[in-house]
């Protein structure tokens, strides 16, 4: 008979626990969050925008939907295993909360054109809740993502920055401290005088690509010691092809560019850059290689000693962070108060000596996974 009492009050509590958490799925993740209002006109290199209050460091919880949405995602490719990962983010997560998803890609970052006319489609023809978009251009993408929020539709930018006023809310790495961070590992492990490095930042047109090489020099011209001189070569910045890559990395042949210390590139450039040493051994004996990001490619160069370091920036995480601001923004919860308006994951640097205490899923999530992709006919 005593019994009664406890299992009433456990069932109780189950729903009074319930209750309080109306919404809210288990899991979370540590990231910074800025609340505030965007002001994309007061934005600097090194900060998102005036209006903004942060970083806060705290849990992001996935978040339940009350009902089950169409989302539209813009990618600019699924060239490479990052965006494979991205996709696995976004598609594993859409399939445990129950929405829909509606992917296209430009088919490279020089396809604005492609873009712009897949958003127009994800809002007028696939009648989509709301888009995450990956833009291929910082700037240029802003009158069309204003257009489709003026309509109603919610955008929020994912793994890519932009400036566009208009945006609704935020998820990415900044890619300036990713820089800043490269840096500061380029002071701390040589040891020369004087060090020559060349960077291959990757887009020129996208942030951060940019963003990489701003940080990376703003670090340079802050904490370089007396005594000691970093010679940082201009940027060559391309697509992120192998065959644009090659020809950028092809002109480190040239004796003005000789016996290069670091070469610090985008993912792709980076994995061209270890071939390029091993064809050109006697041009460059001491250079090393940093990654601005890893890829699958690029985790396995770490393993294996080629490429020193790499940040990772929780693809996966982003995307998962991405679709929970997207439903919390559906039902009514305003960016900047209820939910942050930008956030990002904590974003640890990778090398050999801690490599092992990141696991393959973790980061490129599970191996047997099949991007999911709907063709768009321009």
């Amino acid at each position: 008979m005593q019994k009664k009492p406890i299992a009433i009050t456990t069932i109780f509590l189950l729903i009074l626990w319930s209750c309080l958490h109306t919404g809210r799925a288990s899991g979370n993740t540590r990231i910074r969050s800025y609340y505030g209002t965007y002001d994309a006109a007061a934005r600097t290199e090194s900060s998102f925008s005036a209006g903004l209050q942060g970083p806060v460091t705290e849990e992001w919880q996935p978040w339940h939907p009350a009902k089950n949405y169409h989302v539209g995602v813009l990618f600019p490719h699924i060239k490479d295993s990052y965006f494979s990962t991205a996709n696995y983010g976004i598609v594993s997560h859409a399939r445990k909360l129950g929405i829909k998803i509606t992917l296209y890609t430009a088919g490279g970052y020089n396809n604005l054109g492609n873009q712009r006319t897949q958003l127009r489609h994800l809002a007028n023809t696939d009648k989509v809740d709301g888009i995450l978009l990956t833009s291929v251009d910082f700037t240029r993408m802003d009158p069309y993502v204003e257009e489709v929020t003026q309509a109603g539709i919610p955008v929020v930018a994912l793994i890519n920055d932009i400036h566009a006023p208009a945006i609704s809310a935020k998820i990415f790495a900044p890619f300036y401290d990713i820089g800043y961070k490269l840096a500061e590992y380029v002071l701390n492990d040589s040891t020369s005088d004087v060090v020559k490095v060349a960077i291959f930042p990757g887009p020129e047109n996208s942030e951060w690509a940019t963003g990489t090489y701003q940080g990376f020099a703003a670090a340079i011209s802050a904490l370089t010691p007396p005594g000691r001189k970093i010679v940082l070569q201009e940027p060559l910045y391309g697509d992120t092809r192998p065959d644009v890559q090659r020809l950028r990395l092809d002109t480190l042949n040239a004796e003005e560019n000789r016996d290069i210390d670091y070469i610090i590139g985008n993912a792709v450039a980076a994995v061209e850059a270890v071939k390029y040493l091993k064809e050109n051994p006697d041009i460059h004996p001491g250079a090393k290689i940093l990654s601005t990001y890893i890829t699958l490619t690029v985790y396995d160069q770490i393993q294996k000693g080629f490429i020193k370091a790499a940040p990772s920036d929780q693809t996966i995480s982003q995307c998962r962070i991405a679709l929970d601001m997207m439903v919390r923004i559906l039902e009514g919860q305003q960016p900047g108060k209820d939910l942050p308006f930008l956030a990002f994951p904590e974003i640890p640097l990778i090398t050999r000596d801690n490599i092992d205490r990141f696991s393959f899923q973790s980061l490129f999530g599970e191996k047997e996974f099949t991007p999911v992709v709907k063709e768009f006919n321009f």
